[in-house]
């Protein structure tokens, strides 16, 4: 029984950890880059809950007011896409990005 569960919980992890590679790694394919948003994004709003609402609302509606990428950057790439991701998979995906990267994690 206690197997079971076990590698239930292991293939939901592995589902979402696609999902994740599948969402957001096929265009932003460096964890370097990836890092460097997070760090961003908690320079300017601290809080995991804070962090992710402004994830969350960047990805709805980008803009580059919205952005936290420097302006020279946005200017050579451009704003993002709106997410095409329904709500509940968007706070997945978010969900997975902020236990990726999230600066805390890195500290020892």
């Amino acid at each position: 029984m206690v197997k079971k569960i076990i590698l239930s919980i292991f293939c939901i992890a592995t589902l979402n950890a696609s999902s994740y590679e599948e969402n957001c790694l096929k265009c932003h394919v460096s964890d370097f880059k990836l890092s460097m948003f997070m760090q961003k994004y908690t320079l300017k709003y601290s809080s995991e809950k804070r962090i992710k609402e402004a994830i969350f609302s960047y990805l709805k509606n980008p803009t580059v007011e919205k952005s936290v990428l420097p302006f020279g950057y946005l200017k050579k790439f451009g704003v993002k896409e709106k997410s095409k991701l329904d709500d509940k998979v968007l706070r997945e995906m978010i969900d997975i990005y902020y236990k990726k990267h999230n600066i805390k994690s890195k500290i020892y």
